[in-house]
Parts: structure tokens; C-alpha cells; sequence
């Protein structure tokens, strides 16, 4: 009889340090939620990143465009040629497009507006500036 009930002991002792079915299914059930949110949340700052990475590089290059224009004699402002109105970006920067526009103030005669939209494939990046721009008067002889 005591053989029978050390045996018995160790059954209920084996047993109970073990798992069960159940557990090891609901463990196995949280890491799997777990890894799928922590994996959703690093894919979503990637794009992030992403996008990031593209509205810099637009802004980059829209800066760029207005530095150009403020170069340009304000006798030429108004009427640009078609090179400085619009063109596409050099290598590596090729998926973008840019136009530019420039009017005058109204009521302010060396005043100007002037817009650069640069377009890439994550949408459009604009800048507005003005810029006063004194225009030298005609001398008569």
C-alpha cells in the first residue's frame, strides 16, 4: 500500500509543475499579440519616417527655387523665362517637380509675390514670399 500512494504523489507532484494545454495556448496567444503590435508600431514609424524624409527634402528644394529668384534683377521678375517657371530637379532628386510664380503687389510698386510648389510622389510642398525689389528709374536724357 505505501508503494501505491508514493506512486500516487508523484503523479499529483508531476502534475501540478507541469503545463497545461490551456497555458501554454494562452501564452503563446499574448506573445502573438504582443510581437503583432510591437511589429504594427514599427511599421508605422517607418512611414513616418518616410515621409518625413520626403516633405525635408521638397522644403529643401523649394528654399533652393526662391534663393534663385531672388537673384533675379526685379526688371525680370514679372516676365520669366520658361527655364525659371518650371523643370524638374537634377539627379538624385528627379521625382520632383517644380513651378514658380511671381506677380506684383497690388498698390505697391516694388513689391512681389512669389510662389515655388515642388510636387513629388507624397504630394506638394509650396512657399509664398514676397520680396521688395526696388526698381531703378528711368533716367531721361
Amino acid at each position: 500500500m505505501r508503494a501505491q500512494k508514493s506512486t500516487n504523489r508523484r503523479r499529483r507532484k508531476t502534475a501540478r509543475e507541469a503545463f497545461t494545454l490551456m497555458e501554454v495556448v494562452v501564452a503563446v496567444i499574448i506573445v502573438g499579440m504582443t510581437s503583432v503590435a510591437t511589429l504594427s508600431a514599427f511599421a508605422a514609424e517607418l512611414r513616418t519616417a518616410e515621409t518625413s524624409r520626403s516633405a525635408l527634402e521638397a522644403a529643401s528644394l523649394a528654399e533652393s527655387r526662391i534663393a534663385l529668384l531672388e537673384l533675379v534683377p526685379a526688371e525680370d521678375l514679372l516676365t520669366l523665362p520658361d527655364s525659371s517657371k518650371s523643370g524638374k530637379f537634377e539627379p538624385p532628386f528627379e521625382q520632383y517637380e517644380w513651378t514658380a510664380t511671381v506677380t506684383r503687389v497690388v498698390n505697391e510698386a516694388d513689391l512681389f509675390n512669389a510662389t515655388v510648389r515642388v510636387t513629388g510622389a507624397n504630394g506638394t510642398y509650396a512657399i509664398d514670399t514676397r520680396m521688395y525689389r526696388p526698381v531703378a528709374p528711368v533716367r531721361s536724357q
